[in-house]
């Protein structure tokens, strides 16, 4: 309301004081103000999205519109990459839906979309959402047993192979190549196997499905596959010959088997005899190997082979330099060697030169290399005492266990009790929370309950008593599992994402 003065101004005749009166009280914004434009203002639910790879999400989008604007608003959305699908369907007038799908191969990570909206007669609005994509959920397998070498790999309770770790050649089976995995992928193929082995030094794994068939894949420079050739295979991959296996070992660069009737079969390279046969050189597909012998199993190291008899007799042949055929000597041999010191076996493991073996009584008894401790006797190279074991030696603890394994220079057991222990080469790969070498079995750190451990190239892992997964030591490839290459020193749950 205008004061009493201004109406006085007002009052007055004569354009001149009309017009003078009106800028004194603040009028001529009033009588030429001009009217709003059409305009109208972009709102959405929400700045960030969230979904896994074959997921999908939804977010709100409102319009405020001003100015009288009454045409309708149009959207489209810019910067979704192939596989990252976007729809917007209009609710009202005033609001609509943007809904985001992702591929089940897009790669994770962020994306940034741009919702863009225009109508006629008003200035166009934009609104950016970020999208992070995740790695698909996996439903976690109940997991029977794992193995271990440069890499990992672990077997569920319906046959499904899963693998993880370093894999430029093709060591994970899944048909892809990358130096890095650090979780679990499916092995290609859609087998059923009973039984997976790992080389300790070369990339290359092996698996025996349930009818007994043989199938490889990784390195195959050596012709370790068996196939016939020394072609690299990233995919699981027949073994020649139509031959039925109860087991499987691989080694540095060859591989055997135990045919149903307990004749051992040898395929791959040896230099120093680990075909049994008295040959050397490459076999790249399955050859009789130790003829004459009947075995239960077979293991094998660095060019060498060890087999125990179904009435529990052991033999060796191949590479003795460190005493790894158990014979008392560093000689190698071409042909199977008696395993001296009258022991009955259960059960042989092998390493990259050391023996071990599980006698009846549950008591473990190792041979060959001992730089690290690995015979577990409490002598190592830092003693002062030999390196070199050629016949079988008690490990030290008095424990009785219910299995052992062999990693390269790394040994592991579970007890009866379902603890687990482990000896020799460690920053990390023994799991007792340091990176000392031990001579002597330890306990591994976190009072886990095994069913079984298995020992690999630098890293252990283990399936606990609810089947879950543990590894630990170097993760330089992810072969932890754990989703990244950060190394432990105790066990660590493997990520099944």
């Amino acid at each position: 309301m205008r004061s009493a003065s201004c109406r006085s101004l007002l009052g007055a005749t004569g354009l001149l004081f009309v017009v003078t009166a009106l800028q004194a009280c603040g009028s001529s914004t009033d009588a030429i103000a001009d009217p709003p434009s059409p305009a109208f203002s972009l709102t959405v639910g929400a700045t960030t999205a969230s979904l896994s790879q074959g997921g999908a999400t939804a977010i709100s989008i409102h319009v405020t519109k001003t100015g009288g604007l009454t045409s309708t608003v149009s959207y489209n959305v810019t910067g979704a990459p192939p596989g990252l699908t976007t729809a917007i369907v209009a609710t009202s007038a005033d609001s609509a839906i943007l809904t985001i799908t992702a591929s089940t191969v897009l790669a994770p990570t962020n994306y940034t979309i741009v919702v863009n909206a225009t109508s006629v007669g008003a200035p166009s609005q934009q609104a950016s959402i970020i999208v992070s994509v995740g790695t698909h959920p996996v439903a976690t397998p109940t997991i029977a047993f794992v193995a271990t070498g440069a890499h990992t790999c672990a077997l569920s309770t319906s046959g499904a192979a899963y693998c993880w770790g370093y894999d430029a050649n093709g060591e994970l089976g899944n048909g892809d190549t990358s130096l890095v995995t650090r979780s679990p992928v499916a092995v290609a193929g859609g087998l059923a196997f009973q039984s997976l082995s790992i080389s300790k030094v070369e990339g290359a794994t092996c698996g025996l499905t349930s009818s007994g068939a043989a199938y490889c894949w990784g390195t195959n420079t050596q012709g370790q596959l068996g196939d016939g050739t020394t072609t690299r295979r990233r995919a699981p991959t027949a073994v020649v010959g139509g031959l039925s296996f109860q087991s499987l070992a691989m080694g540095s660069s060859h591989t055997c088997g135990i045919e149903m009737s307990g004749t051992a079969y040898c395929w791959g390279t040896s230099p120093n005899g680990a075909f049994g046969d008295g040959s050397v050189g490459t076999h790249a597909s399955p050859s009789v190997a130790a003829p004459g012998i009947i075995f239960e199993s077979v293991v094998a190291g660095n060019d060498f082979t060890c087999g125990v008899t179904p009435n529990g007799a052991a033999y060796c042949w191949g590479l003795g330099l460190f005493g790894q055929l158990g014979n008392g000597s560093a000689t190698s041999s071409a042909v199977p060697v008696a395993v001296s010191g009258g022991l009955t076996f259960r059960g042989l493991v092998a390493g990259g030169s050391t023996v071990c073996g599980l006698a009846n009584t549950g008591k473990a008894y190792c041979w060959g290399d001992s730089f690290f401790g690995t015979v577990g006797d409490g002598t190592s190279a830092t003693t002062g005492s030999a390196t070199r074991h050629v016949l079988p030696t008690a490990v030290a603890g008095d424990l009785t266990f219910r299995s052992i394994s062999a990693g390269y220079q790394t040994m592991c057991g579970v007890t009866e009790a379902g603890a687990g222990y482990c000896w020799g080469y460690n920053f990390g790969a023994v799991g007792d929370g340091t990176s000392d070498h031990r001579s002597t079995p330890v306990a591994v750190a976190g009072g886990l309950t095994f069913r079984s451990i298995a020992s690999g190239t630098g890293h252990s892992c283990g399936v606990t008593s609810t089947a879950a997964v543990y590894c630990w030591g170097d993760n330089s490839n992810g072969e932890l599992g754990d989703g990244t290459i950060t190394t432990r020193a105790a066990p660590t749950l493997v990520s099944w994402r």
